[in-house]
C-alpha cells in the first residue's frame, strides 16, 4: 500500500511537535494579552472570532502536514501494465551422463555430485535464462532455456546414462550444440560443463574456438580425480557385480582430464574448477556468469502498482490554500490580519513532487487485499471466501476468479480450480492474459490426472503466446505423460507424491497480486525477443512430438540400438 511506510511512523512525532508549537504560541499570545491590559477591555478592542479562526488555521496546517507525510510515504493502489527490462543473460548447463560418471571417486558418485552442483547453480542463477543439456556420445537438451529454475530442477532425477541413447563422452559435440542454442539470444552467454573430461574424438578445443567466436564463455567443473577410478557395474538390485572392461578385457580406469577442460575454458575467457564437496565453485561461476554483461533486453510486461502520492499532496496544497484565505480578523476589525505562514510549507510540497514512487504488485479492493494476506499465510479457505466476496462486489473483474482458482489449486480441488481458470481463459481478454489462464488450466488438469485436457490447455497457451518457453516445456511433459501414463495402482499408491517430470504448479503468491481488471500474470518472465508466428509454434509442437519418440521412458521400453563405439564410457 505504501512504498516507504516509515514516513508514517515519522508522522507521529512531527505532528506532535507541530501541535506543541501551536500550543506554545497560543500560551505566549495569552500572556502578552494579559500584559497589555485587562481582558474585558481587550475583548472590546479585538475581534471576538479571532481565537476560533486561529484554531481553524492551526487545524488546517496540521492536517496539511499529515497529508504531506502520507505523500512522502508513497501511497500506491491500482495496477498498470508496464514493460519490464532485465539483464540479458543466458546460461546453458551441460551435464555428462556417460558411464564414466558412475565412478565413485566423488562420493556418492560423479553423477550424483554433478546433480548437486547443477541444483546449486540453478539456485544461484536467478534472473537468468537457464537450460539443461545431458550429453554422452551425443547431446540431448533436457530443459530449454527458461527463467523458471524450479521447472529445470524438477528434471534432475531424469539425468542418468539412459538419458542419451549413444554412449561415450562427446564434449566437443556438446559444446557445439550448446553454442547453437545460445546463439539465438543476445546478451551474455555462458556454458557450464560438468564432466570428468575424457574426450579425444570430437575436438573439444576446436569447439571451444567456435564458442568463443559466438561470444560464449565456458566454465568447466571437473569431477573425479586424475589418478583414475574403475567404473562399477551393477545389477538390477544395485549391487556391484564387477567393473567396466574394454574390448581387450582390461579394467577401464576413468581419469579426470583437467588439461583439456582448462584449455577449452581458457580459449573462451572462462575458467576451470575442480569439484569440491561443498560445491563452493557453483557460487563463483554464477557470480561471473551473471556479471558478464550489462546490456539489457526486454523480457515482457508485468503488473505494477500505480503511484498515488499526488492525491494527498494535492489535498495538502488545497488545505494550505484554504488556510491562506481565512483571515484572523474580519475586515471591519481594527486589528490587522496576521499573514498566513502557508509559504513555509510550500517547499515541502515541492519536495514531495520530486519523490519517486516505485511500484510493487498489489490489489486495490479491500476484500481482494484481505484474501491475498490470508493466502500468503496459507489460509486458503478464508482467502477463498474473501475472493468470493470480491467477485460478488465486482462481477466483471477477473482477478477474484483467477485468485480463487489459485486457492482451490492449493486446496487440491483441481476440478474447481480448472473451472475458475477456464472461465478466465474463455472470457475474451487480452491474448497474454488468456495464455496465462490456459497455462494454469493445464497445470490443474495435469494434477487431476487428465493429461489429454492438460495437453489441449498447454497447446492453447502456446498458440496465444508462441514465445512462452515454460508452456512449451509443460506441453512436452504432458505429451510424454499422455503417451506413457503411469500404472493405475502405482498412481493410486503415490497419489500424494509429485512426479519427477510434473510441470511446475502455478505460483499464486505472484499471480494473485494483480489489478486493473486484469488477471494476474504468470510468475515467470517471458522472453520477448523471440518473435514467432503461429506456423513456427506449430512446427515446434511437431518437433516436440518427434522428440517424444526418443524420450527416456520410451527408450527404456524399447531395445536400444547401440552404435559401434570403441570407448562407450
Amino acid at each position: 500500500m505504501f512504498h516507504e511506510p516509515w514516513y508514517l511512523l515519522g508522522a507521529l512525532p512531527v505532528l506532535a511537535l507541530a501541535a506543541a508549537s501551536y500550543a506554545w504560541g497560543a500560551a505566549r499570545r495569552a500572556k502578552l494579552e494579559r500584559q497589555l491590559g485587562d481582558a474585558p477591555t481587550l475583548r472590546r478592542l479585538l475581534d471576538a472570532r479571532a481565537p476560533r479562526r486561529r484554531r481553524v488555521q492551526a487545524a488546517l496546517r496540521i492536517s496539511a502536514l499529515l497529508l504531506l507525510m502520507i505523500a512522502l510515504a508513497g501511497p500506491q493502489w491500482g495496477v498498470e501494465l508496464v514493460e519490464t527490462r532485465t539483464q540479458a543473460r543466458q546460461v546453458m548447463i551441460a551435464v555428462d551422463v556417460s558411464l564414466s560418471m558412475l565412478a565413485e571417486d566423488a562420493k556418492p558418485s560423479r553423477l550424483a555430485r554433478a546433480k548437486q552442483e547443477l541444483s546449486l547453480l540453478i539456485d544461484e542463477l536467478k534472473g537468468a535464462r537457464v537450460g539443461v543439456m545431458a550429453f554422452a556420445g551425443q547431446p540431448v537438451v533436457v530443459c530449454p532455456l527458461t527463467t523458471d529454475g524450479e521447472a529445470a530442477k524438477q528434471l534432475l532425477d531424469t539425468l542418468d546414462p539412459s538419458s542419451v541413447p549413444v554412449p561415450g563422452t562427446a564434449i566437443g559435440t556438446a559444446i557445439r550444440r550448446a553454442t547453437q542454442a545460445l546463439s539465438r539470444y543476445s546478451g551474455s552467454k555462458s556454458l557450464v560443463i560438468l564432466t570428468d573430461g575424457e574426450d579425444h574424438k570430437t575436438d573439444p578445443a576446436g569447439a571451444a574456438d567456435e564458442a568463443a567466436a559466438e561470444g560464449v564463455k565456458i566454465f568447466a567443473i571437473g569431477i573425479g580425480n586424475p589418478e583414475g577410478e574403475p567404473i562399477p557395474v551393477r545389477d538390477e538390485n544395485g549391487r556391484v557385480t564387477g567393473y567396466k572392461k574394454d574390448k581387450r578385457g582390461a579394467t577401464v580406469m576413468s581419469r579426470l582430464g583437467e588439461a583439456d577442460l582448462s584449455l577449452i575454458a581458457q580459449k573462451t575467457g572462462g575458467a576451470y574448477y575442480r569439484s569440491t564437496p561443498g560445491a563452493a565453485e557453483a557460487s563463483e561461476i554464477a557470480r561471473r556468469a551473471l556479471g558478464a554483461a550489462s546490456d539489457e533486453a526486454s523480457q515482457g510486461s508485468s503488473m505494477r502498482l500505480k503511484s498515488r502520492f499526488m492525491i494527498p499532496l494535492a489535498l495538502a496544497l488545497l488545505l494550505l490554500l484554504a488556510e491562506a484565505f481565512i483571515p484572523e480578523a474580519s475586515p471591519s476589525s481594527r486589528a490587522p490580519a496576521v499573514p498566513a505562514p502557508a509559504k513555509t510549507l510550500l517547499p515541502l510540497a515541492l519536495l514531495a513532487l520530486l519523490l519517486p514512487a516505485r511500484a510493487s504488485a498489489a490489489t486495490a479492493e479491500s476484500a481482494l487485499r484481505r484474501g491475498n494476506k490470508l493466502y500468503d499465510k496459507e489460509q486458503y479457505e478464508p482467502a477463498l471466501e474473501q475472493y468470493g466476496l470480491a467477485g460478488r462486489k465486482s462481477p466483471r473483474d477477473r482477478r477474484p476468479v483467477f485468485n480463487a482458482g489459485d486457492a482451490l489449486y492449493r486446496l487440491k480441488q483441481y476440478d474447481k480450480a480448472a473451472e475458475a481458470f477456464k472461465a478466465v481463459a474463455q472470457s475474451g481478454g487480452p491474448p497474454d492474459v488468456r495464455s496465462q489462464a490456459y497455462y494454469n488450466l493445464g497445470n490443474s488438469y495435469y494434477a487431476a490426472g487428465d493429461y489429454a485436457q492438460a495437453v489441449d490447455a498447454f497447446r492453447k497457451a502456446v498458440t496465444l503466446q508462441p514465445s512462452d518457453a515454460e508452456a512449451r516445456l509443460n506441453l512436452a511433459v504432458a505429451l510424454r505423460r499422455l503417451k506413457n501414463p503411469p500404472p493405475k495402482k502405482k498412481q493410486d499408491q503415490n497419489k500424494q507424491d509429485k512426479n519427477q517430470q510434473q510441470p511446475p504448479p502455478p505460483k499464486p503468491q505472484d499471480q494473485k497480486n494483480s489489478g486493473g481488471g486484469q488477471p494476474p500474470p504468470q510468475p515467470k518472465t517471458r522472453p520477448q525477443d523471440q518473435k514467432m508466428s503461429k506456423e513456427d509454434a506449430d512446427r515446434i509442437m511437431r518437433a516436440v512430438q518427434e522428440r517424444e519418440k526418443a524420450s527416456p521412458q520410451n527408450l527404456q521400453r524399447a531395445p536400444l540400438r547401440k552404435p559401434d563405439v570403441e570407448e562407450d564410457w
